[in-house]
Order: C-alpha cells, then structure tokens, then sequence
C-alpha cells in the first residue's frame, strides 16, 4: 500500500499517556464494521534488500511485488511467509530530513510498523471512527491509519482495497503452501501486540470492528500481565498489558518510540528442527522474553523485527 508515513513520524507518535476517546469509553458503537481480512504487517528496514534477502533466505518468503514510490522516495517489497503477508519498506536515502520515511527509519530504527484491516467501507469508517473522538492520520478514505493514541498504543492501518496481484485473492490460493520448508514452518499463530491501555484496544477491535474475544487470562511470562486474544477475520491477534509499569521486557518495549507489534509467533512443526535450521544460518537464538513457550530469534539478528516459533499440535 502507498502510504505517507508522515502519519508516524516521531512528531506523532503517542505520548505515555495513552488515553480512549471519550465517546467510545461510555457505549459501544453498533452496528459493528466487518474485518474482511488482517492484509500484513509492515516491517521498517534500512535497506530494502537486505529486507527482502532476510525474509526469503530465512523463512521462506515469496515476493509477488515490488514497487517504488518517488514521492517519499521509498522502496517496498510484499511478500508471503507461509500464510501471512509482510511488507518491508525502505528510504532509498535514509540521510534525506525531507522525506517522512527517512526520518522514521533515522530516529525509530528497524522494527514492525504497523498492521492493516481490510473493511468495506473506508469513507464511512473513517467519519464514523472521527465522530467518537478518534485520531486519525493519511486519511485517504480508501486507506488511513487510526493513531496510536485511539488504539490503546498499536498503529493500525486500515483499507478498503485488495493489494494489486495479491495471490490471496485467487481462486487457487493454498495457505499450506509453504509445508515442506527447512525450518519446518506452517503458518502465522498470532500478532503479538503490548499495550499500556486494553480497555482501549477492546473499545476500537470489539467496540467499532467485529473482532472476536477468544480469551482474557492472566499470564506470567516474560512478566505478569493481563492478555487478550482477539479474532479479526482469519487471524488471531494478542494484546498484553503488563501489570508493572515501572521495568520489565514488555515495559521497556512500550517506552516510546513504538508501534505496539512485539513479535510475529509462528507455528513450526518441530522446535528444534526450526532452531537448528536458524542458527545453521548464523542467526542466534533465544527463550529470553518471550510471549509464547517457544524460541525467537534474537531481533538484532533479523533486522530489529522479533520472530517467534512454537510448536503445534495436530
């Protein structure tokens, strides 16, 4: 998707305070607007071929289109892990102060940008999510982005148009395709997001959107916190607020800059299959901080994005 990623520049990125609309914080909005499908996560790297490099070289991914766009002066690639799609996007010249991107990439460094919702309707939404208080930003109408101030921390992009040439919307599409890979991967398990505010996660994805509540629980690990799982459309998000605001893995992650997306947690076959298939290709692994009860690859190691992999039971 084209963006203008002055929508996240550092200048608007949220405060500590993270605070709901008012409006949705009293009542939930009905009639709920319908996730067709979570489109993909973007991944801000430095350069666009080293990003593509990692993700086909590692995980097995599958480009099927490759754009530039002169405006922002920006690389992007979209491709497919297993079932998921993820896009790195790049500054051609990362040392430009004109150019949005640039500036992101300069002062955010390599991480996961943001997520997108694919709805029906993104003029309606739009002035709907407007009217409850909402803040938003590249509001096209056909995309825009809900700001993380609105979302309980988590940037959020939201369409209304299938990507160009996207394999998903053919008739022979098979999520499955990837089984058979090395590293003995299946499929996207969940989203990992950490947020300061899940009542404001709650009020957005179950208030305006039609996401599904699959469990609230406690959980202990990396530290405790409260976390929800959520169902947009096909895919399972989480969010994990932990209870300590002071230290902790989770908290340090939410000090500011973030987009809220911890980890992409993957579903693999056989754990130690998959680790030794990573550090085979000199990638470190670790069990330090993570959100599911398997691996990650040390972030550092995959250009600032956190991968984890966890085992799963036919």
């Amino acid at each position: 998707m084209q963006i203008d990623e002055s929508a996240v520049d550092s200048d608007t990125y949220p405060r500590p305070e993270i605070t709901m609309p008012s409006t949705i914080a009293k009542e939930k909005s009905y009639p709920h607007v319908k996730i067709k499908r979570v489109i993909h996560t973007i991944h801000a790297v430095i350069d666009i071929a080293a990003g593509r490099a990692k993700y086909l070289d590692v995980l097995g991914g599958l480009i099927f289109a490759e754009g530039y766009f002169e405006p922002e002066d920006r690389d992007m690639a979209l491709l497919y892990v297993a079932d998921f799609m993820i896009e790195p996007m790049a500054p051609r010249d990362a040392a430009r102060e004109d150019k949005p991107f640039a500036r992101y990439v300069r002062r955010n460094g390599q991480r996961f940008h943001s997520f997108e919702i694919q709805i029906e309707n993104g003029r309606e939404f739009s002035a709907k999510l407007k009217a409850a208080g909402y803040k938003l930003a590249s509001d096209y109408g056909f995309f825009f982005f809900v700001r993380q101030e609105s979302t309980g921390g988590v940037l959020l992009e939201v369409c209304e148009r299938p990507m160009p040439n996207d394999p998903y919307d053919r008739s022979g599409w098979r999520p499955g395709w990837a089984e058979g890979h090395n590293s003995s991967l299946l499929r996207l398990d969940h989203i990992a997001c950490v947020t300061p505010n899940l009542d404001a996660v709650l009020a957005l994805f179950t208030g305006q959107l039609d996401g599904e509540l699959v469990a609230d629980e406690r959980i202990s690990v990396p530290q405790p916190a409260r976390r929800v799982l959520l169902r947009l459309a096909d895919t399972n998000v989480a969010f994990t607020q932990p209870d300590d605001t002071g230290e902790g893995p989770l908290v340090r992650f939410l000090a500011p800059p973030t987009s809220g997306i911890y980890a992409l947690v993957w579903q693999v076959e056989d754990e130690t299959v998959a680790e030794a298939f990573f550090q085979k290709k000199g990638l470190r692994t670790t069990r330090e901080d993570c959100v599911s009860s398997g691996f990650a690859i040390e972030p550092e190691d995959f250009l600032g994005a956190r991968h984890e992999f966890v085992r799963t039971l036919r």
